[in-house]
C-alpha cells in the first residue's frame, strides 16, 4: 500500500512539474498591459499590485497564475511606465520574467 501510494505521488508532481513547465515557456518574456486610473504627471491613484496582473494576464492571454507566485520587484507599483515581474512557477527550475507595461485609462 506504501509503495502505491508513493508511485501516486511521484505521477502527481511530475504532472504538476510538466504543467509549470509548459506555463513557463509560455509566460517567459510576455507583455501585459495594465490600465489604471492615473493623473496628468503620471502617477497612480492607488497602485498596481500583483492582483492586478494576475488579473491582466488572465483578460489578455488566457493564463490562470495564483497572484502569490507573482513577484514585482518594487513590491507595488505607484507610477506609469514599463516593469518587470518575475513568476515562480515551480521550485525545479528557474523563475520567469513577464514585462509589465502600466498605461493611463482614457
Amino acid at each position: 500500500m506504501l509503495a502505491e501510494t508513493l508511485k501516486q505521488r511521484a505521477f502527481k508532481a511530475e504532472k504538476i512539474r510538466k504543467e509549470a513547465e509548459f506555463l513557463a515557456g509560455k509566460i517567459d518574456g510576455l507583455n501585459v498591459k495594465i490600465y489604471t486610473k492615473a493623473s496628468e504627471k503620471g502617477t497612480i491613484f492607488g497602485s498596481v499590485t500583483n492582483i492586478a496582473v494576475a488579473q491582466a494576464l488572465k483578460e489578455q492571454h488566457d493564463i490562470d497564475i495564483d497572484r502569490k507566485k507573482i513577484i514585482i520587484k518594487e513590491d507595488h507599483i505607484k507610477e506609469l511606465g514599463n516593469y518587470t515581474a518575475v513568476v515562480n512557477l515551480h521550485k525545479d527550475f528557474n523563475k520567469v520574467t513577464l514585462n509589465l507595461e502600466v498605461l493611463a485609462e482614457e
